[in-house]
C-alpha cells in the first residue's frame, strides 16, 4: 500500500507555540499543546493553572504561546474558562475558542469540583487534561490519576500505590456532556481530529 495514500489528513502548518519554551527537554505536554492548538487555530484563549504547562506559557512577556493566556489558581481552571466563554458570548465573539488546559492533578483532584460544575452546566469550553499520572511539576507526587502499582515520591519507600487510577472518562460521561475523547501525542492526526470534533 502506498504510504502517501494513508496521509490524507493534513496537519495544519501554522505554529502557535514558539520554540525556546522553558519546559523540560522532550516534554510531551509541549507536543500535546502544540497539536491541540493546531486543531483550534489562532482564535483561541487558553486558561492554565499552575502546572507543567505554566512553564510553557510563562509570565508576560515571555510566553511561548502566540495566543492569549490566562494564568489562574489551581482549582479554578474550568470555572475560569467558563467565565471567559460567557464574557466572549456577551461581546458577540462566538468564533473564539476557550481552551482549559490542566494536568491530572488539576483535573482528577484539585480542579474536579469546578470541572464537574462546568460539565453539569454544559458550558461551551474545550477542556484538555494532560494526564502524566502524577504531580510532575512539583516532584512526581501521587495523584488519583497515578495507576495502581506505581511508585511516586510521596509513596512510602517499600510500597506502591494500592488503589486503581480514577476513571475520569466515566466520571465525565456521567455528566452527559456532548463529547469526550481520549488521545495520545503518539497519534497526532487522531488528536487533531478529536480537537476539531470538540
Amino acid at each position: 500500500m502506498d504510504r502517501t495514500a494513508q496521509m490524507k489528513f493534513p496537519i495544519p502548518q501554522e505554529e502557535l507555540v514558539y520554540p525556546g519554551h522553558t519546559a523540560c527537554p522532550g516534554c510531551g505536554a509541549v507536543l500535546a499543546l502544540k497539536y491541540v492548538l493546531k486543531g483550534l487555530g489562532p482564535r483561541t484563549i487558553v486558561v492554565i493553572p499552575p502546572a507543567c504547562a505554566g512553564t510553557i506559557a510563562a509570565g508576560f512577556p515571555f510566553s511561548a504561546l502566540k495566543i492569549p493566556v490566562l494564568r489562574i489558581p489551581f482549582e479554578s481552571t474550568a470555572i475560569t474558562a467558563s467565565g471567559v466563554r460567557a464574557a466572549l458570548d456577551i461581546m458577540g465573539k462566538k468564533d473564539i475558542h476557550v481552551l482549559a488546559w490542566a494536568g491530572d492533578g488539576g483535573t482528577f483532584d484539585i480542579g474536579l469540583q469546578a470541572l464537574s460544575g462546568s460539565a453539569e452546566r454544559n458550558d461551551n469550553i474545550i477542556y484538555v487534561c494532560y494526564d502524566n499520572e502524577g504531580y510532575m511539576n512539583t516532584g512526581i507526587q501521587r495523584s488519583s490519576s497515578t495507576p495502581e502499582g506505581a511508585w511516586t515520591t510521596t509513596t512510602p519507600a517499600s510500597y506502591t500505590k494500592d488503589t486503581p487510577k480514577k476513571d475520569i472518562v466515566r466520571i465525565m460521561a456521567a455528566h452527559n456532556i456532548p463529547y469526550i475523547a481520549t488521545a495520545s501525542v503518539g497519534y497526532p492526526t487522531d488528536l487533531i481530529k478529536k480537537v476539531n470534533k470538540a
